[in-house]
């Protein structure tokens, strides 16, 4: 019976214990940004010409600006929205989009502010982990054991005091510091999105 004893004692010491499920933390957070007043979503993706950067202000509960920019491209490449009007235009300079091409970026935006993300999947709570510098609470995507060489986890990182997420880092899980993918979140007080005056009504090709 003491061997028995020890030897569950020897296991309970050295087997991982299960890292929580903590979904509805994660859930929470981007419910707490879908409904405030702006925020801002920011990264850099790779293409064939170089590196774009791209950056999508929302102002819930109906108004978007997204802007491209791209050293292969002329100019800022933007898109908006303002209530059920869109506009496209480069550097400022907009046409208001057709009805059948404006439906498209209204159910986009609404997809985006008017529910909780559904394909977030399932996270484990990190807790608390410096990433550039700064300290966040983090949660993970659980992967499977033994960790494939080429298997991708996903990270939100929240900012403790806020609740709010700041941080969305797509990395190999046996390197989480080095992002294959980052999207940062912010949350400025001066966005402004005004439909343009006077834009012409851009003409379907």
């Amino acid at each position: 019976m003491r061997r028995t004893l020890a030897t569950l004692l020897t296991l309970a010491l050295t087997t991982p214990a299960f890292a929580e499920d903590c979904t509805k933390d994660v859930l929470a957070a981007f419910e707490k940004q879908r409904t405030s007043k702006a925020f801002r979503v920011a990264m850099t993706q790779p293409t064939a010409e170089g590196p774009v950067d791209m950056t999508v202000d929302y102002l819930p509960p109906d108004k978007m600006l997204q802007t491209v920019v791209g050293k292969h491209m002329p100019g800022e490449q933007q898109t908006m929205l303002v209530g059920d009007r869109a506009f496209a235009g480069s550097s400022g300079a907009f046409e208001e989009l057709q009805p059948h091409l404006t439906q498209s970026i209204v159910s986009e935006v609404r997809a985006a502010l008017d529910a909780p993300p559904s394909n977030l999947g399932t996270y484990l709570c990190v807790g608390k982990q410096t990433f550039d510098g700064k300290e966040y609470v983090a949660y993970r995507t659980q992967t499977p054991e033994p960790v494939a060489a080429d298997a991708m986890a996903r990270t939100i990182y929240v900012d403790a005091a806020s609740g709010l997420p700041m941080l969305n880092i797509v990395a190999k899980a046996s390197n989480t510091n080095e992002p294959v993918v980052k999207v940062t979140y912010s949350y400025p007080t001066d966005i402004e999105i005004v439909a343009p005056v006077g834009a012409p009504v851009h003409k379907s090709q």
